[in-house]
C-alpha cells in the first residue's frame, strides 16, 4: 500500500480486503474439510471428534510452518 498512488489507494484497499476475505474463506473450507474427512462420517463420539481435531491441528501447524518458511525465504532473498 505504501507504493500505491494516492488516486489508486481506494481500489488497492478493496483488492487487499477482498484477497484477505477470500483467504479466510478458503482456509475455513480447507480445514473444515480436513476435520470432516478425519471424522470419517461415522457416528459422532467424543473420541472420534478428538481424533479429527488432532488431525486438523497438525494440518494447521503445518500450514503455519509453511507460512513462516516462506516469510524467511523472502527475507533472506531481500538481504542479497
Amino acid at each position: 500500500m505504501a507504493t500505491v498512488r494516492r488516486q489508486d489507494a481506494v481500489d488497492a484497499d478493496g483488492v487487499l480486503v477482498t484477497a484477505a476475505q477470500l483467504g479466510l474463506l478458503i482456509g475455513v473450507a480447507v480445514f473444515g474439510a480436513v476435520f470432516l474427512g478425519a471424522a470419517d462420517g461415522t457416528v459422532p463420539s467424543a473420541g472420534n471428534s478428538a481424533d479429527a481435531l488432532w488431525v486438523t491441528c497438525v494440518a494447521l501447524v503445518g500450514a503455519a510452518l509453511c507460512g513462516v518458511l516462506m516469510s524467511l525465504v523472502r527475507r533472506v532473498g531481500n538481504l542479497r
